[in-house]
Order: structure tokens, then sequence, then C-alpha cells
């Protein structure tokens, strides 16, 4: 399974690995459901590839759901492949099950870097830096990849109500945050004045010339929404070029697709208590994603005062939400982060009616020790150092 969803998820298989939640769970249960008819035949159809292919079992030339012939599983027999990298600031890790699963992993590390060199802050020839070098002047035309990931954000910052907003960048460069983690200490400008957000509601996106038009004095951060949807691009384009079976993890973003290790519907994916970077506990993923926000992760200190990277775009401060970790589950792993993100900003009450409002699942983890869960999940988080309400086993 792909295993942690904390500073740096790890994608494994094979023994030793956390089993999943037992089949009567509810939440479980109640995933299994929204995931539909669909996603789980597809799931088990490629299942049942895999297993035609691994014991030699014979069939007459059906074709899979990709396409595939049962021919072609026969003649080259699927195999894990694994591979970690440092990208975007934390580790990507793409683990995939195929029939030429080495190739496809270094596509996945290549297609993971082409995302980086377009959206990275840090990376001053990158789209992305050369768009914000260009704040005021008008409509520019970027690239479908960079579009992909603003279009992305735009949505977002609509379904948060503007408790997501990549405009915050002036805000974290002030605070210290101007250099990718880990930095031994601020840039000798770094103010920690707080510079509250400018609007992502003033950036002008045009569907139809593919132009982003930024107003004077704004820059974006894509920084965690570009984990989300690199996961979830590397994932989709894996499928589409003949993966059974794959798992991306980026730093605390975790996308799935087809069956897991196990050969059944779901990945098993551990969720680590950012108190303890222990597994607190597992969440079963059916062709979707999981997101993990937490302001103990990325700290730093201006002087006397301590900041962390999530920014409340309203006040242009580290949120003082009294959430320390939201965790999200949705479709996409950009949405979850999106979400997640957000539901930290806007602390536990605020946060769990997000959840709500955006269709999004998920866990709230407070700084008085309490943990909150939508309607249809347990409670995951207990008491540092303990499992949680879904035990590794």
């Amino acid at each position: 399974a792909c295993r942690g969803t904390g500073a740096g998820a790890r994608c494994i298989a094979g023994p030793g690995r956390p089993r999943r939640a037992g089949r009567d769970d509810p939440a479980r249960g109640t995933r299994a459901e929204r995931a539909g008819a669909d996603r789980r035949a597809r799931a088990h159809c490629a299942a049942d590839h895999g297993r035609a292919g691994h014991h030699g079992a014979s069939h007459h030339g059906t074709a899979d759901h990709r396409g595939l012939r049962h021919e072609q599983v026969l003649m080259a027999a699927p195999a894990w492949a694994h591979e970690a990298r440092r990208a975007m600031g934390s580790t990507a890790d793409v683990l995939v099950w195929a029939t030429d699963a080495d190739d496809l992993v270094a596509w996945a590390l290549d297609e993971i870097e082409r995302c980086e060199a377009s959206w990275s802050r840090f990376r001053p020839e990158s789209e992305l830096c050369r768009v914000n070098a260009r704040a005021g002047e008008g409509p520019i035309e970027v690239s479908p990849r960079l579009w992909a990931v603003l279009a992305a954000a735009q949505e977002a910052h609509a379904v948060t109500g503007g408790l997501f907003d990549p405009t915050i960048l002036p805000g974290l460069v002030a605070l210290g945050y101007d250099r990718s983690f880990p930095f031994p200490e601020p840039a000798p400008g770094a103010s920690a004045w707080p510079i509250a957000a400018s609007g992502f509601a003033h950036v002008a996106l045009d569907p139809e010339e593919r132009t982003v038009t930024l107003p004077a004095g704004a820059a974006l951060d894509l920084g965690g929404i570009g984990k989300g949807l690199a996961a979830d691009l590397v994932v989709d384009g894996l499928l589409a070029r003949g993966a059974i079976s794959a798992c991306v993890g980026m730093g605390g973003d975790v996308r799935v697709g087809g069956p897991g290790p196990d050969r059944d519907e779901a990945w098993d994916i551990p969720v680590e208590d950012p108190r303890d970077d222990r597994p607190a506990f597992v969440f079963p993923l059916v062709d979707e994603a999981l997101a993990q926000s937490s302001v103990l992760f990325r700290r730093w200190r201006v002087g006397p005062d301590e900041h962390h990277h999530l920014i409340d775009p309203r006040t242009g401060r580290s949120a003082a939400s009294g959430v320390l970790c939201a965790v999200a589950t949705a479709r996409e792993a950009w949405r979850a982060e999106a979400v997640a993100k957000a539901a930290l900003v806007a602390g536990v009450t605020d946060g769990l009616a997000l959840f709500a409002r955006t269709g999004v699942e998920g866990w709230l983890l407070a700084a008085d020790g309490s943990t909150h869960a939508t309607e249809h999940l347990a409670d995951g988080f207990g008491s540092p150092g303990t499992p949680g309400a879904e035990e590794p086993r």
C-alpha cells in the first residue's frame, strides 16, 4: 500500500504492510457505496487480469477496460516497480503494477519533474515565476500544463469561499518563507509583518485564450495544490499507458488507481499523527485520493516569533484556528489538498461545515487533542503514541 501522509508519503508493496480495515467497518462500507459500482467493477476487472497473468490462466481474448487484451497480460506477467525521488519540496513516491512497470515509473518521475519545472515558485526559470514577474502587465498566455493548475486553483478558491487562496505568496515571503524547505533561517529581509492575500478573485482567467491576468503586486504560490494535481495527472497518465494499478505520494497527498497490492479494490493508506509521526489509523482508498495538512511540519522563526506555512489569507498570518491537522479524502488529490488546507484555516466548527458543503469527507485534530470527523467517518486520531480508531494490524 501507499504508506504515510505526513511529511513524506511512502509507497510499499509486499509483506509487512498494514492490513486493511475489516469489511464490516461502517466507514469503509460508506466509502464503497460512494465509490460506485462502476469504479468497483474497474478495480475488480484489473485485479482479474492480474490474476490471469500471474497464474497463467487462459482466456479467449476479451478486452479489458483499458483496451488491453488478456493475451498481452499472459505474454508478460505484470510486476511491481517502485521509486522515490525528491521533488516539489517533498518526496515523490511512485508505485506501479504493470507489464512494463520500470518504464512507467521512469515516465512518472519525469512527468513530476515537468510539472515542477512549470509550477515551482522556487525556480526562477519556471513558467509560474515568469507569470508572477509580469503582474500588472495584462493577459499572459500560459501552457496547458500551467493552465491546468490555475483552473484547479480557481475552482478550489470558489468552493472554499476564499479560504484557499494562492495569492498568499507575498505574505509567505514577508514571513520568511522565501526558499524551499528545509532552510536554516529566514532571509535577512524577512519582516514578519503580515500581508493579507490580495485575493484570487481578482485574478482573471480566460479559458478561450488560455491567459491569466494578475493585478499589480499579486503573486501566486501553487505548491500545495500543485503536489495534489501532479499526483492526479501522473496516476491518470500511468493508467492510460497501460498500468493495472498505481499509487503516487507527493508529501502529504496520495492518489491511487486500480486495485491495491492485495489485488482487491482498495489501497490501505496509513495516516500519520503529526504529533509523533506514528500511524494513527488506516483508510482504504478506491480510485481516489487523500491529503493531509498540518501546522507542525514546516515551521520557522523570525526573531521571537514562530510561523508555519499554512497562512490565513484573510490576515496574512500563520493560521491560528486551533486545528493542528486536517485530513481530507476526495476523488482528486488537488481537491482533497485544497479543502483540507481550507478546513484547517477555518477551525473545527467551520471546517466541518466546509467538508459537508463541498461533499469532502475528513478529520480534524484540534490543539486540545480532540478529534472531529464528518458524519460517515470514525474519529481517527487518539492520544500521541496510541492507536487511533482504525489501528494498523
